[in-house]
């Protein structure tokens, strides 16, 4: 059985922030259910009524009950049913004879009716006052689930961007995403979990009172199938977690299996693996469709035994009552009464079925979040409090070595100054360490030994949001966001100018593809910039990185996907912007190397070669052995 106290930290802490509307839904769903078991004596009086008008020599005031005779003066009423009861059997008479104007009932036949009217009357103005309630309930827990799920997904999402890169090199996106939806869905049914969890019982204690002020003896009988539910309702509980749990990992592994695929249409076309990747979906598509069957069989089998014991004490019930009616101590008013209560009884055992089984879909979901996300290791990089005025940009790598987590070294003693205004080129195979050495710059990682230092501070003291301000970035993977030109353009750069925007984009040569576009700077880019080419994605990434007017420029072959043309264009104007700051660039083509103040040659995580390129062609060493091969067309690029 799910209990209240064993609900996930998650659950409490997030229903907590809810309670104000958590609050007024069960307030609300307790008062319409209140109300709904006060037509149960309702309903009984009323079929006391009925009895009374079919039989037309009963007292007139038999079986009243008290509130029926507080209401009666309300009523319109013949004064022949308050005549005595001589005169009320005088009075039958007449009205049994031919042109009576009794039209053949007597005053207790008629008092009955009335009575029966009262009953009705109230009925409906009890469903009427429900109906603002069971409303005031829909409205508030729907809206404390929605609100209880944006604020899931804004935690979610903050937190998301607070982890390290190491994070989303072993997550796949797609399963990212089925946390920030289909896990987020399930969770936000806590709020209706709760709701049943309190209705459910109380609308059941509530019946079970009704029954009570009828017959205590059949409330004991009522109360020995409880036990019983209770069993079936735990056994079925365990089951249904587990199998929930399994259902939100194979909808992980979907949501990352599509997700993969529509990213890379354009590979699986190229190599007609059409049918491969469909294959390959549909063996994803059937593995979570068979745990959803498995869970599935768990819930419903739920509902049908908790119906068929409220159905088996219904009818132990209904028996008895045949037995006490046969012996004079029940009316049949008082067995439909009591058939009215424990429908309602069951109704309330089945709402806190479901709540059990909503119990169990939250706690899996939580503890994926949890696992998931939640309790990841947020970015491990303590932020400093320095914010430095007037920067050079004076960039220092000192003695610096890093290893991954699991060990693997990447960097060994590296050591280099590039003075403020100047250029560095790295230069070197692929798996060198050179973009290591611009994360580490970025401090998208910490040394594991050594210093990196910004103007003589080691970037560790310094505030992380400031000192990545400091900093353009040109990645060799160009990634836009889909918006206009002019978002991207700001995208590091809110606050920047029109003209700062402007001058960027002319640094970059992007304002000549973007005169030919009918909307020009709010031309719609299309998910991940679709509709630019490779070139022009690539002058727009370094227009973004300039637009910031950063101190430091950071660029991973910033030409590489540049036509021979807009090569020239951006080569010049790179000329001419890394004279105005300092810039550090890993280098592919060793012509775009030659260009720099200084060109480092990494190997295997160390510095083997650093100098102009002069000084290095002069000594003859792996740089110029590299050049040589690479003018000679040996090679076309380097790494």
């Amino acid at each position: 059985m799910a209990r209240w106290w064993h609900l996930h930290p998650l659950v409490w802490e997030d229903l907590r922030a809810q309670r104000r509307l958590i609050g007024l839904g069960i307030g609300c769903a307790l008062v319409a259910s209140l109300l709904t078991a006060a037509t149960i004596p309702l309903t009984e009086q009323a079929m006391a009524s009925i009895e009374r008008a079919s039989q037309p020599n009963a007292p007139a005031n038999s079986r009243r009950s008290p509130l029926l005779q507080q209401l009666a003066p309300l009523v319109p009423s013949n004064p022949a049913a308050e005549a005595s009861p001589a005169s009320a059997s005088e009075a039958g008479s007449s009205a049994s004879e031919p042109g009576g104007s009794g039209k053949g009932m007597t005053a207790s036949q008629r008092q009955a009716l009335r009575d029966l009217l009262v009953m009705c009357l109230l009925v409906v103005v009890v469903f009427g006052i429900k109906y603002f309630f069971t409303r005031g309930q829909t409205f508030f827990i729907t809206k404390a689930s929605a609100r209880l799920g944006t604020d899931l997904r804004l935690r979610l999402f903050g937190k998301l961007q607070r982890l390290p890169l190491r994070y989303y090199n072993d997550k796949r996106t797609g399963s990212i995403q089925s946390a920030l939806t289909n896990d987020v869905n399930v969770y936000a049914n806590a709020v209706g979990m709760v709701r049943d969890g309190i209705d459910g019982p109380f609308r059941a204690i509530a019946a079970l009172v009704a029954i009570i002020w009828m017959q205590w003896q059949l409330a004991l009988l009522a109360i020995l199938f409880i036990p019983v539910l209770a069993w079936f309702v735990n056994r079925n509980g365990r089951r249904m977690k587990a199998a929930q749990a399994v259902v939100q990992d194979d909808l992980s592994d979907l949501n990352a299996m599509a997700n993969e695929a529509l990213q890379g249409t354009r590979v699986i076309k190229a190599f007609a693996a059409e049918q491969r990747i469909s294959d390959l979906y549909s063996g994803l598509v059937e593995r979570a469709f068979g745990s959803q069957i498995q869970a599935a069989r768990r819930f419903a089998a739920l509902r049908p035994m908790v119906e068929f014991i409220g159905a088996v004490s219904l009818a132990a019930i209904l028996y008895i009552c045949g037995w006490m009616a046969a012996q004079g101590m029940l009316v049949v008013s008082q067995i439909v009464a009591l058939t009215l209560a424990m429908d309602q009884i069951n109704q309330g055992a089945r709402s806190f079925a479901n709540m059990n089984n909503t119990y169990n879909q939250v706690t899996a979901a939580a503890e994926r979040l949890q696992r998931e996300v939640l309790e990841v290791e947020e970015e491990p990089l303590q932020s400093g409090a320095k914010q430095l005025a007037n920067i050079t940009g004076n960039v220092e790598f000192r003695n610096v070595s890093f290893a991954y987590p699991d060990g693997t070294l990447a960097l060994q003693d590296m050591s280099f100054t590039i003075p403020a205004g100047t250029s560095l080129a790295l230069v070197g195979p692929s798996g060198a360490g050179k973009s290591t050495i611009a994360d580490l710059l970025l401090r998208f990682y910490d040394p594991t030994e050594g210093q990196i230092l910004l103007d003589g501070v080691d970037l560790r003291d310094l505030d992380l949001g400031w000192l990545r301000k400091q900093f353009g970035v040109v990645p060799q993977q160009t990634f836009l966001f889909a918006g206009t030109i002019e978002d991207n353009l700001r995208l590091g750069a809110v606050d920047a100018s029109a003209e700062q925007v402007e001058r960027a984009a002319a640094q970059a040569h992007v304002d000549a593809f973007v005169a030919r576009m009918p909307e020009g700077m709010q031309t719609q880019l299309g998910e991940r910039g679709t509709r630019l080419s490779g070139g022009e994605m690539q002058r727009l990434a370094i227009a973004r990185a300039l637009a910031r007017d950063p101190k430091v420029l950071v660029m991973d072959e910033a030409t590489s996907n540049l036509d021979a043309v807009s090569e020239k264009y951006v080569t010049e104007a790179l000329d001419q912007v890394m004279t105005e700051r300092t810039t550090l660039f890993i280098a592919h083509r060793l012509t775009t190397a030659s260009r720099a103040s200084c060109i480092a040659v990494i190997r295997k995580g160390e510095l083997i070669e650093i100098g102009s390129h002069a000084d290095l062609m002069a000594k003859d060493g792996v740089y110029a052995s590299m050049f040589h091969a690479f003018t000679a067309g040996a090679m076309d690029e380097v790494g």
